[in-house]
């Protein structure tokens, strides 16, 4: 489990941004964990590549989206579609205000219900 150290949360006119900085030399490391989604371009995709967006590769152009979420004080889960994969994080090293800005960040991002956000 990749402990997170801090997040950085952004909502723009153009995205809605979640980076998760985890401990250095992690798999993920102070680069971190971002997931990206950007409301105003998704019309120009196809109904099944349009939601929260972890990878983007660019060589065979698949999108990696979230399919589910899990939340509490203390751990992180997350679950994607397609190419599927789990991560999970510690995140009690965040403050309790960064914590509640996840959670609306988290909620922001899925404002067409595109995925299941639990949190405990």
């Amino acid at each position: 489990m990749e402990k997170v150290v801090f997040t950085h949360l952004e909502k723009s006119d153009d995205d809605i941004i979640i980076s998760l900085s985890c401990e250095e030399g992690s798999t993920f490391g102070v680069d971190g964990f971002t997931i990206q989604r950007d409301p105003d371009l998704e019309f120009t995709l196809k109904p099944e590549e349009r939601g929260a967006c972890i990878e983007w590769e660019d060589y065979d152009d698949i999108r990696v989206l979230l399919d589910e979420v899990y939340l509490n004080r203390k751990e992180l889960k997350i679950k994607t579609k397609g190419k599927i994969r789990e991560y999970h994080f510690d995140i009690e090293q965040i403050s309790d205000e960064e914590y509640g800005e996840l959670i609306r960040h988290f909620h922001l991002i899925n404002f067409d219900k595109s995925m299941k956000i639990e949190v405990c």
